[in-house]
């Protein structure tokens, strides 16, 4: 992602901070996907902002598309903004870096897109080393989203373990992204299995 986000700002002869202020005066009314994540991780997030809008979704990134705001303390305008935001978004999606976990928003911003629409899946952002995502504590109750062999998004079941600690695939495992957005029929979670229990 750091490498997409270089190449956009290569081929605009700018620096990823000036496509980054270029990005932010454009503000929609309604978003396909509203995009959590942490400003510590401002390359990869212009990476997959570029992934995202090239495939001609409409995505809000706090610092893109409303710079001025200041997200640096919790208040109650800051969450107004960011929940009314929310309101005008179909589908939330979570990129999982190493400094989400700092994060002061990204959690709150998941619970309440989950409570209010369901629409929820992990964007997972691994080393090149690593070839499979394992969702980190409740991250693995959503699904994650991944790219298909065509580059297209998809989303993905996350595999759970039944209480014998079996691991269980669930069909369908995976749906396109854009019938995921479009019919919250099935939010691809993992299924309760074997009861209710810790």
């Amino acid at each position: 992602m750091r490498a997409r986000a270089q190449s956009r700002a290569a081929a605009q002869g700018a620096t990823v901070e000036e496509v980054l202020s270029r990005a932010s005066r454009q503000r929609s009314a309604h978003y396909d996907i509203f995009l959590s994540q942490t400003i510590r991780d401002a390359e990869i997030v212009l990476g997959v902002y570029d992934l995202l809008t090239s495939a001609g979704y409409k995505v809000f990134c706090d610092w893109i598309e409303a710079p001025a705001a200041d997200r640096s303390e919790v208040t109650p305008a800051n969450a107004a903004f960011v929940r009314a935001t929310m309101g005008v978004s179909d589908s939330l999606l979570f990129l999982d870096t190493e400094g989400a976990v700092q994060s002061l928003w990204m959690c709150w911003e998941l619970g309440w897109f989950d409570a209010a629409k369901g629409t929820v899946g992990v964007l997972p952002v691994l080393e090149k080393h690593e070839r499979y995502y394992r969702g980190r504590e409740f991250l693995g109750l959503y699904p994650y989203v991944e790219l298909d062999e065509e580059g297209r998004l998809k989303v993905v079941r996350p595999v759970v373990a039944g209480p014998s600690g079996v691991m269980m695939f669930e069909a369908p495992n995976s749906r396109s992204f854009d019938a995921w957005r479009a019919d919250p029929r099935d939010f691809m979670r993992p299924r309760v299995v074997g009861g209710l229990g810790r």
